[in-house]
């Protein structure tokens, strides 16, 4: 049974998936089109396209309103975002620790330690953060210039106080004051000559090196004194010169010397060095020939067999100490003046020949 708006009974469901006609086609049969339509209603053929057009909108969209012309308005883009292009991945940044640790391995010893500490600090970061920080191998060379050059430092600063160490002790020759040559090592002299029992005939006469009159003179701050061969008694010239030494502040060390002798020479050649001068300081040095003074050397009990000799004149100028070339190795200064330094201010206990004093030799009271 039917009415004036259409059949009694809901129109059948239909699939979405249907075509745009069959829907249109099954709205038409629903419009009211058999009879007389009311005033101002449109027609079927209106009515059709007006029912189907909400159909026709995409799925989830508004439908698509008609223009003023009647054609449909045309639909929005909607953009795919699975079919847009990657956005470019953010560039990393350099390490400042990296960079900081090349440049200062180029600041001298505490720049090369510095090189080390931020070398491997840098690569800790970078090894924290790898997709935010770069730079890994600029830090390793950092960390290995740092350790290369504390070494090169490290070496150069020890060789540098090595070498002041070296020298600073006064152990280099200076200058040579008048007419003095310099100190040479008298590698192949015995420290000691002994005096052969039975001198030879020749012993007797004045050797090379004895003035004919006594001569005094200074080398440097030291006095020294040869005696000559017209002295009338060893004893009145060694009295003179005890007198004029203290006048001038001075001590007397007598030297027992003969020619030829090595050894002796190699004090006389070391006398002008520094170390000596230091040591000899206020000495009168009162040299003797144990040829031409034999005698007399025997008279005041002064030994004669090892020389050279070095004594220190007790008041009746009989020794009251002494010592022989054989307390040191070489004849150089620097084997000498220790021992003679201490020796003339009484200070040099440990011997490697303790004095003996020749007998009947002493103070006589």
């Amino acid at each position: 049974m039917s009415h004036a708006f259409g059949p009694s009974q809901s129109p059948p469901n239909r699939d979405a998936n249907e075509p745009a006609e069959a829907l249109r086609d099954a709205r038409a049969d629903f419009l009211p089109c058999e009879g007389e339509l009311p005033v101002g209603a449109p027609s079927c053929d209106q009515a059709a396209p007006a029912a189907v057009a909400p159909a026709a909108a995409p799925w989830g969209g508004a439908p698509a309103q008609p223009s003023s012309g009647g054609a449909p308005a045309q639909l929005p883009f909607i953009q795919d975002p699975y079919l847009a292009p990657p956005l470019p991945p953010e560039r990393r940044q350099l390490s400042t620790l990296a960079v900081s640790s090349v440049v200062a391995a180029l600041f001298g010893p505490l720049g090369a330690v510095a090189a080390i500490v931020f070398g491997w600090a840098a690569r800790r970061e970078i090894e924290r953060a790898p997709d935010a920080r770069r730079g890994y191998a600029l830090a390793s060379v950092g960390l290995s210039l740092g350790v290369l050059l504390t070494l090169c430092w490290s070496s150069a600063i020890g060789f540098g106080v090595w070498m002041w160490t070296t020298y600073s002790g006064g152990e280099i020759a200076s200058a040579v004051g008048e007419g003095e040559t310099s100190p040479e090592p008298a590698s192949a002299a015995s420290p000691a000559a002994p005096l052969p029992d039975v001198p030879p005939p020749a012993a007797a006469q004045p050797g090379g090196s004895v003035p004919q009159h006594t001569i005094q003179r200074r080398v440097g701050g030291l006095s020294i004194v040869d005696i000559g061969v017209d002295v009338s008694t060893l004893s009145e010239e060694l009295a003179k010169q005890r007198a004029e030494a203290h006048a001038r502040g001075e001590k007397v060390l007598v030297m027992t010397t003969s020619d030829p002798c090595e050894p002796c020479r190699g004090v006389d050649r070391s006398l002008s060095d520094p170390l000596m001068q230091t040591a000899l300081r206020s000495v009168r040095l009162v040299r003797v020939d144990i040829d031409v003074f034999k005698e007399d050397l025997d008279q005041i009990k002064m030994p004669r067999r090892l020389y050279p000799g070095f004594f220190l004149l007790s008041p009746d100028l009989t020794p009251q100490d002494g010592i022989n070339g054989g307390e040191w190795d070489d004849d150089i200064a620097r084997n000498i003046a220790p021992v003679l330094g201490a020796f003339v201010r009484g200070q040099y206990t440990t011997r490697r020949q303790p004095w003996h004093p020749l007998p009947g030799s002493g103070m006589r009271l």
